[in-house]
């Protein structure tokens, strides 16, 4: 770790031309890679260290090109060093979108974050180095639930019909979300990757952690941002918000209201599957454990959905009886 942070100070005094700064440790994320606040000259700049062998900077300056393209605020990257991993970026600030959620001021963030997702799925999605979020992504996803929440977290054992029925409803669910029109998604579009932006004329948004991007079912972002594993509104107020998108976007035309409706209950019952077991393999095997916080609520999302749609049942009554956490 010494011997990264010397390469890192090293390549910024011959970036910058100087030796006087500062670096100061921001809150990571769930990957390998660490940020720091560069400050010198009156400035502040974002320092990315992304380990080569664990982290890959090319995925990170393409999306970021593409985003900026599609009039998205990204951090701009201001130099580089591809072969020890380092990234000098435009700083964002700290404000981040969850911070400021508050009932009173939620209506216009969201729509807010909303109009700005707009904008994302104009990006093209021919690009070739955006892979398919396809059946086989979502199962390969969704396998991490058995496997490190159900299993290695919970210590349950499933029976045969358990396990019939658990593999059964993730083919189930990857069948139905693979036939939403396609778009491009961020992937991570949540209240903790969307920054408020000062010195503009108007509320901006500006978004992080894009690097995982693909091509893949057009509820994808929108459900991650609306049930959001760090924060929940009432199911009322995020119907609200899914008609919002509903009666502004370009590729819900083939849908009823209902049927989106849907359509975005069963992304998310995709995404949040892959979070438990995300958030138990983040605590059990990378010694990250301030994630556990967020599974009642990630849990409490599958349990509700579960619930919701008469093709879930088996699978709600599996959660009810067997599923407790600790």
């Amino acid at each position: 770790m010494h011997e990264r942070e010397n390469a890192l100070k090293e390549w910024l005094i011959h970036t910058l031309k100087q030796q006087d700064f500062q670096l100061t440790p921001l809150a990571g994320d769930a990957s390998f890679r660490r940020y720091f606040r560069l400050r010198y000259n009156g400035l502040t700049q974002v320092v990315m260290d992304a380990p080569p062998g664990k982290e890959d900077l090319k995925p990170f300056i393409h999306i970021a090109k593409t985003l900026e393209k599609a009039d998205v605020h990204t951090p701009k990257v201001l130099a580089m060093n591809s072969a020890e991993g380092f990234l000098l970026l435009s700083d964002l600030g700290d404000e981040l979108l969850l911070n400021a959620l508050h009932p009173e001021t939620v209506n216009g963030h969201y729509h807010q974050a909303i109009k700005t997702l707009f904008k994302i799925q104009t990006c093209s999605i021919n690009d070739p180095l955006l892979a398919p979020f396809d059946e086989t992504h979502m199962l390969k996803e969704m396998s991490l639930c058995p496997e490190w929440f159900f299993k290695t977290y919970l210590a349950l054992n499933l029976n045969q019909n358990e396990y019939t029925l658990v593999q059964q409803t993730m083919e189930w669910i990857a069948e139905e979300v693979a036939q939403q029109p396609l778009t491009f998604i961020h992937r991570d579009y949540h209240s903790r990757n969307l920054m408020l932006l000062q010195n503009h004329s108007e509320p901006t948004l500006g978004v992080i952690d894009f690097q995982d991007a693909m091509r893949g079912p057009f509820t994808y972002d929108l459900v991650s941002l609306l049930k959001d594993c760090y924060i929940s509104w009432p199911r009322s107020k995020v119907l609200e918000w899914v008609e919002f998108f509903y009666t502004q976007s370009t590729l819900t035309k083939d849908y009823s209201l209902p049927e989106f409706i849907r359509a975005f209950d069963l992304c998310g019952l995709q995404r949040h599957l892959k979070v438990l077991g995300i958030f138990c393999r983040l605590h059990l095997r990378d010694h990250k454990p301030g994630y556990l916080k967020d599974l009642p609520l990630t849990l409490n999302y599958v349990l509700e959905c579960a619930e919701t749609y008469e093709e879930l049942h088996p699978f709600y009554q599996f959660l009810q009886m067997r599923v407790y956490l600790p």
